[in-house]
C-alpha cells in the first residue's frame, strides 16, 4: 500500500524563521514599523492606536516593574488582565523577561466577567499558587483574597508596575522554551493548559505567512479575545511577525450587532479576518439589513471560518449576500487547527474543494511542517476514504499539557497528538466530521451534534447560534435518548416553535427528537469564542430533569 492509499498528509519541511525567539519579532517590529502598530476598537466604538514603538516601551517598562517585585526566568506568570493593550503589554513584558505568561480570561462578556475571580481561583489553586498580574479595578474571589500565600502571589495591577523606567537588557530564549501557556475552554474543574514553545509559534507563524501570502502590508481585523490561540498567536502575534497594521475588537461589541465587523472591515480596509462558522450565520440571519450600504468589502481575500465545524449552507449564503458589497468569491478559507497546534495549521479556498452542498466542509492540506493522519482504535492509519481518529505532528505541535503527565499520556502516542477529533482524507485533503464525543447515534445512523443543529437553524422560527443537539439520558427510560434545545425567535410561540423543529429533523434527517426544548440565550452555555459547550448543558438538563429545565426563553433583544 503506497502513500496515496492511506490516509497521510504531509506539508512538507517546516519553513525557516526570520528571528530567533518572539522577544525579535517585536523588538524588529518596533525597529521597522514605526507608524504603523494596533488599532483596538472600545466597547463604545471608540478607537485608539499603539504603535510598535509604544508597545515595546511600555512592555519593557512593565519588565522593570515585575523584575523588580522578583520574577524571575522560567517562571509562571498569570495574567488576568480586561484592556486589551494592557494584556498585550503583560504578554510582551513576560516574553522581554523570559517569563511564562498565562493569560486567564478577564471577562470579554457580562457573563465571563461574573465569573472571572472564580476562574482565576481554579487556575490560580491549581497550578501551584504562581505570581498573579491583574489590570486596575480586577475583582478577586474571596477565598483568594484570604489564602495565607496571596499576598505574596499577588505581583500588583500592570498601571502601577509599568510606571517606571524601561528595561534595556532583554532574556534571549532558546527555541524550545516555554513561551506562553494557554488555558482550555474547560467549564469545571481546572482548564488544561497547553504549553507552547517559542519554536511552536514561530514555526506555525512563518508557516502561514509562505502558504497564504501575508507580508508588511497586510490589515487585518480580529474581535476574538486575546486570552485565545486564534486572537492572541494566530493573529496577534503573526501580525507583530510581520509588522502590519492589526485592529482588535471586542466580542461583546461585535455580538451587540454583529454587522459593525464588517463595517470595520471595511473602514480599516482589513484584507484577513477570521471567526468561527456560528458568525457567519448571525450576519447571514441580518441579510434584510445589508441592502443599501455603502461597504466595499473588495478589500478582502483571506477570511479564515475555523474553531468550529464548518457548515457549508452557511459559508454558501455568507458569499452570496456579500457579493453585491464586493466581497471576492474565493475570499473563504475553511481551516483546522487548535491550541495544541499554536492556532490553525490546515485550510483551503471553500470554492476550490467544495463542487456541491455537502455533508461536510473539507479544510484543506496541512500547512509546510506540519503532518496529519487518520487512524483506528489502535493507531493503525486507515485506507483513504474512510472516516477515523486525526492525529497530528509536527513543528507547531506541543510538546505536552503543562504540569498534567496524566493528560500527557493519554494525548500523545509515538509523537503523534490525538486531537480527539474523527476525519477522513480524499483527493489529498482533510475533511473533519466532527469531535469523537460529538457523535450521536439515532437509528443505526450516524450523525455529529452540528449536522442537526444546522439543520434547526435553516427555520425561520429560530434565533441562529443558540441550538445545541446532543444525547441525553433519558429521565424516564435511563437511555439515551435525543434533546435538542433551541433559541425561538420573538413573537415565536414555544410550543408551535418545537413541533416546527421536530418535523423538520422528522423530514430532513428522519430524525425523531425525545426532548424539544425552548431555551434562553442565557441557558446556553458557550466559551470565550462563542463555541457551544454541549456537555454542559446536557449535564445541567439531566441534573435538572426534563421537567425542571427552563422552558421558557427570554425575550430575543
Amino acid at each position: 500500500m503506497t502513500t496515496t492509499d492511506v490516509s497521510f498528509l504531509d506539508g512538507g519541511p517546516a519553513v525557516p524563521t526570520e528571528v530567533r525567539d518572539l522577544g525579535e519579532t517585536l523588538v524588529r517590529a518596533a525597529g521597522t514599523t514605526a507608524s504603523t502598530g494596533i488599532c483596538f476598537v472600545g466597547d463604545d466604538g471608540s478607537e485608539t492606536v499603539l504603535t510598535y514603538p509604544e508597545l515595546l516601551d511600555g512592555a519593557a517598562r512593565l519588565l522593570g516593574g515585575l523584575r523588580a517585585a522578583g520574577v524571575v526566568p522560567g517562571e509562571t506568570v498569570l495574567l488576568q488582565v480586561a484592556e486589551p493593550p494592557a494584556l498585550l503589554t503583560a504578554f510582551w513584558a513576560c516574553v522581554l523577561g523570559g517569563f511564562v505568561p498565562m493569560p486567564v480570561n478577564a471577562g470579554a462578556t457580562a457573563d465571563q466577567r461574573a465569573t472571572a475571580p472564580e476562574l482565576l481561583q481554579r487556575v490560580w489553586q491549581g497550578y501551584g499558587r504562581p505570581k498573579v498580574l491583574t489590570g486596575p479595578g480586577q475583582e478577586i474571589a474571596p477565598a483568594v483574597a484570604a489564602d495565607p500565600q496571596w499576598p505574596q502571589a499577588l505581583l500588583g495591577e500592570t498601571d502601577r508596575l509599568g510606571s517606571g523606567a524601561p528595561e534595556s537588557a532583554w532574556h534571549r530564549a532558546a527555541p524550545d522554551d516555554p513561551a506562553v501557556l494557554l488555558l482550555t475552554s474547560g467549564s469545571t474543574g481546572v482548564p488544561k493548559a497547553v504549553t507552547l514553545t517559542h519554536r511552536n509559534v514561530l514555526s506555525r507563524t512563518s508557516a502561514t505567512v509562505r502558504l497564504n501570502r501575508l507580508g508588511a502590508t497586510t490589515r487585518s481585523f480580529n474581535w476574538m479575545p486575546l486570552d485565545h490561540v486564534g486572537g492572541l498567536v494566530m493573529f496577534h502575534v503573526r501580525d507583530v511577525y510581520l509588522g502590519c497594521y492589526q485592529v482588535h475588537a471586542g466580542i461583546e461589541w461585535v455580538l451587540g450587532d454583529p454587522l459593525r465587523w464588517l463595517e470595520g472591515v471595511d473602514r480599516h480596509r482589513a484584507d484577513t479576518t477570521w471567526a468561527p462558522n456560528f458568525a457567519f450565520g448571525l450576519i447571514n440571519d441580518l441579510a434584510d439589513r445589508l441592502a443599501g450600504r455603502p461597504w466595499d468589502l473588495s478589500c478582502l481575500r483571506y477570511i479564515m471560518n475555523g474553531g468550529e465545524a464548518v457548515r457549508s449552507g452557511v459559508v454558501r449564503r455568507f458569499l452570496e449576500l456579500l457579493a453585491p458589497l464586493g466581497l471576492p468569491r474565493d475570499a473563504m478559507w475553511p481551516g483546522w487547527g487548535m491550541s495544541e497546534t499554536s492556532a490553525g495549521v490546515a485550510d483551503c479556498e471553500f470554492w476550490a474543494v467544495n463542487a456541491g452542498d455537502d455533508r461536510y466542509v473539507p479544510v484543506g492540506r496541512p500547512q509546510p511542517g506540519t503532518s496529519l493522519r487518520v487512524v483506528d482504535e489502535r493507531n493503525r492509519i486507515v485506507p483513504v476514504g474512510t472516516t477515523g481518529l486525526l492525529q497530528v505532528s509536527g513543528a507547531s505541535v506541543t510538546s505536552g499539557y503543562y504540569r498534567n503527565p496524566g493528560q500527557n499520556r493519554q494525548s500523545f502516542t509515538d509523537g503523534w497528538f490525538r486531537t480527539g477529533d474523527l476525519a477522513y482524507v480524499r483527493d489529498g485533503i482533510l475533511t473533519v466530521t466532527g469531535r469523537a464525543d460529538d457523535v450521536i447515534q439515532l437509528g443505526g445512523v450516524t450523525y455529529h451534534g452540528h449536522e442537526i443543529e444546522a439543520r434547526v437553524e435553516e427555520l425561520d422560527v429560530v434565533v441562529p447560534s443558540y441550538t445545541v443537539a446532543c444525547p441525553v439520558t433519558g429521565p424516564e427510560s435511563g437511555t439515551e435518548e435525543l434533546a435538542v434545545f433551541f433559541h425561538p425567535r420573538a413573537g415565536t410561540d414555544p410550543a408551535e416553535a418545537a413541533r416546527t423543529v421536530r418535523d423538520q429533523l422528522a423530514r430532513t434527517l428522519g430524525v425523531t427528537v425525545a426532548h424539544t426544548v425552548p431555551v434562553g440565550r442565557e441557558d446556553v452555555p458557550k466559551t470565550g469564542i462563542g463555541k457551544l459547550r454541549r456537555a454542559q448543558l446536557r449535564e445541567q438538563f439531566e441534573a435538572a430533569g426534563a421537567a425542571g429545565f427552563s422552558a421558557e426563553p427570554a425575550p430575543v433583544g
